[in-house]
Formats: structure tokens, C-alpha cells, sequence
């Protein structure tokens, strides 16, 4: 498992729908928190967050992409 640490998080693009068809955007605005560091207070897991635009660090954990992120760089997160 990729646990991250500190203030870093774990997120993954949320992918639009439209039937049987997926739309990946090249700058999406939604991320869904796939996991937290230790210090992190203000995101849970499965938190829908919004970030400014190229935050972030790509990594390749088991042939899936995910960025990480500082807790510092989340603009909004949907209740």
C-alpha cells in the first residue's frame, strides 16, 4: 500500500462518464483522496478535492497513476 507521508497526500482524477464512454481532460478540476499523511487535518479519504493547476508529483504505483500533493495546495473540497 502507498501511504504517504507528513502533510502529503494521495489523489486521484476523477474521470467523467457519459454512458460507456470515459472523457479524460487533460487538466482535470476534481480529484478524489485516495490517502493521507499522518499530519494532514483537513482531508479524509474519498474527499472530493479541487487544486490549483500543475500541483503535484506523478508516481506509478501497481501500473496506476497517482499524484501527491501538499495539504497546503487544496483550494476547496466538496461537503
Amino acid at each position: 500500500m502507498l501511504v504517504p507521508i507528513a502533510k502529503n497526500i494521495i489523489i486521484k482524477p476523477i474521470e467523467e462518464t457519459h454512458g460507456v464512454l470515459i472523457i479524460k481532460n487533460s487538466k482535470p478540476s476534481q480529484f478524489r483522496v485516495i490517502s493521507i499523511g499522518d499530519e494532514v487535518t483537513k482531508v479524509l479519504p474519498n474527499d472530493i478535492i479541487y487544486l490549483q493547476n500543475h500541483y503535484g508529483i506523478e508516481i506509478e504505483y501497481e501500473k496506476e497513476k497517482f499524484l501527491i500533493v501538499k495539504e497546503d495546495s487544496i483550494l476547496a473540497k466538496l461537503d
